[in-house]
């Protein structure tokens, strides 16, 4: 069954193919240099078409994650009318912002619903698709996307957001006989907009900084005014509700009263402790150990940690686009799963976009101005310059699909100088708190992380930090958080066999199975796609050292670039 998927337009606008149990994705910002891109996917549908050599005609069905926008309508106003009634007995100013707010949000949402359903319509007439969509709730989606590709026959999966189809979140027993919700979470009452909140209070920017708060959260103590925050949800009978969650003076104020590192520790504690709880209640309910996690707060590395921390038998997946970018693939996944084609099955690779061949790559560093070298032992030659302190862009290979860098548009260094945080962000033009992530050779990981057998699945795409042991502070120290924990990526041959061999020979070198692995981009750019994207990153970072495909460049020096005899 061929089947194209078409995620949320709303943000980080995806395109998916499915078509004989193999995939095609790959997202708009990368191809459009707009970073979560909103809007129909036009470029990254033209990719999965021509990648998979389809026409648009030969597509049997188009799946999408959002009713129509008259009955996201109905979804948003029936919330607003249920929600005021509860507000009766709060306190009248808080309760009249919270109103007054959510007011104004229900009047942007219906607009927005609006807009993008009549371009996805628009837009699939132009590429010759007719009939249209077929569509599935939005939690639902992002449901049937981690547990069809969690390996779990059986799962308890868990689903919050900031909004979908009248929910912030979702509680589903997963079976091969299909997926039984058991809790839904009306919006307002919202993880993903109570952690919005601070983000913004904290002078960041909403739906875009949410992981800086992450690592801010780590610099701070929870004591000051986490149980204040806490006090905001009622937790009962595995639901939560988030009192005048719309009314954002109250995260404005702690931000007045406190250090920001205090009010991130404070909204992470939060968030743990009604997350946990909740998904506690419902292991215990349904006997269910297998969790799988998705949805934008499931981005939260730490979050996924603490659930995983709930039991001994727990096993937890994180569906490696977690956010909106994943549920036209999780839209594909539930027609499929309804349509008896498809079962839960371990997702193998995140590597399923954008590809360019050794002669693309030579031209275009060609045309840079560049002189490629094509080094016979081209692992042990990046190993060298990574073992000397340099820092490595890697470009080659199909592009990664969801938000983290896997190793094929990547920027590696040593994890052996803590300061390379502060250097290297600066290089890059960024901000960040969070130390970059570590990638480990598989084999030797469980002498560097505690406990990781259990989340190997997830380690693999860097979607769960874990704690670190002794010998993995000592020996890459610049990946580790200040509160003893890493992100790591398990890197293992039959994955991503370039990444791995530049691992075992880094390893041969100096002894460490590990290396710094972030994105290959400037700051606020999406990653880059294009090997002239990769130029110019790799331009604009002042890096030292570029690996496209079986080529290798290196700056003669400080500020110069090495360019080719004219």
């Amino acid at each position: 069954m061929r089947v194209l998927g078409i995620s949320s337009l709303d943000t980080d606008a995806t395109a998916s193919l499915h078509v004989d149990g193999g995939w095609h994705v790959a997202a708009e910002e990368r191809f459009s240099r707009k970073k979560l891109h909103a809007g129909f996917p036009k470029l990254a549908t033209r990719h999965v078409l021509e990648s998979a050599g389809l026409a648009p005609e030969e597509i049997d069905c188009v799946a999408y994650p959002f009713r129509p926008w008259w009955r996201e309508t109905a979804h948003i106003a029936g919330g607003y009318l249920r929600d005021a009634p509860r507000n009766v007995f709060e306190p009248w100013g808080s309760a009249a912002r919270h109103m007054g707010s959510y007011a104004k949000w229900c009047a942007m949402a219906i607009r927005n619903h609006r807009k993008f359903d009549r371009e996805l319509l628009r837009e699939l007439a132009a590429l010759g698709i007719r009939g249209g969509p077929r569509r599935v709730e939005h939690h639902l989606a992002h449901a049937a996307g981690a547990y069809l590709t969690s390996g779990f026959e059986e799962a308890l999966a868990v689903t919050l957001d900031w909004y979908g189809s009248g929910l912030a979140g979702s509680v589903s027993a997963c079976t091969p006989s299909g997926i039984r919700r058991l809790k839904a979470f009306r919006y307002p009452h919202s993880m993903g907009l109570m952690y919005a909140q601070v983000t913004r209070a904290l002078g960041f920017t909403a739906t875009r900084h949410e992981g800086k708060i992450v690592g801010l959260a780590a610099f701070g103590s929870s004591a000051v005014a986490g149980e204040e925050v806490r006090r905001c949800f009622t937790v009962r009978n595995g639901g939560l509700r988030y009192r005048r969650g719309m009314d954002e003076a109250f995260a404005r104020a702690l931000a007045r009263r406190h250090s920001r590192e205090d009010v991130a520790a404070a909204y992470q504690h939060a968030l743990e402790a009604v997350v946990c709880k909740v998904a506690g209640h419902w292991i215990k309910e349904t006997g269910l150990h297998n969790i799988v996690f998705s949805g934008g707060v499931a981005a939260n590395v730490k979050l996924s940690q603490a659930i995983a921390a709930l039991h001994p038998d727990v096993r937890i997946f994180i569906h490696p686009a977690m956010g909106d970018g994943g549920t036209g693939v999780g839209a594909t996944l539930s027609l499929l799963l309804d349509a008896g084609l498809a079962a839960s099955c371990e997702w193998e690779t995140c590597f399923l976009g954008p590809s360019y061949d050794d002669r693309q790559m030579e031209a275009a560093l060609i045309e840079a101005g560049l002189r490629p070298e094509r080094p016979k032992r081209w692992a042990e030659a990046v190993a060298s310059l990574l073992a000397d302190g340099k820092v490595v862009a890697r470009f080659g290979g199909p592009m990664e699909y969801g938000p983290r860098a896997l190793g094929n548009r990547s920027i590696l260094c040593a994890a052996t100088d803590p300061s390379v945080n502060d250097w290297l962000n600066q290089r890059l033009g960024r901000t960040e708190f969070m130390p970059f992530a570590p990638a480990t050779l598989g084999g030797r990981h469980t002498s560097r992380y505690k406990d990781v057998e259990r989340v190997e699945l997830p380690a693999r795409f860097m979607t769960i930090t874990v704690e670190c042991t002794d010998l993995m502070k000592r020996e890459a120290p610049a990946a580790v958080h200040v509160d003893g924990t890493a992100r790591p990526q398990i890197v293992w041959a039959e994955e991503n066999a370039g990444l791995h061999a530049i691992l075992e020979a880094y390893h041969r070198r100096t002894g460490i199975p590990t290396l710094i692995n972030t994105s290959f981009n400037m700051h606020e750019e999406p990653i880059v796609c294009t090997p002239q994207d990769a130029l110019r990153a790799f331009e604009r970072g002042d890096l030292d050292a570029l690996s496209m495909g079986p080529f290798l460049v290196e700056r003669p020096g400080p500020g110069r670039r090495a360019r080719a005899n004219p």
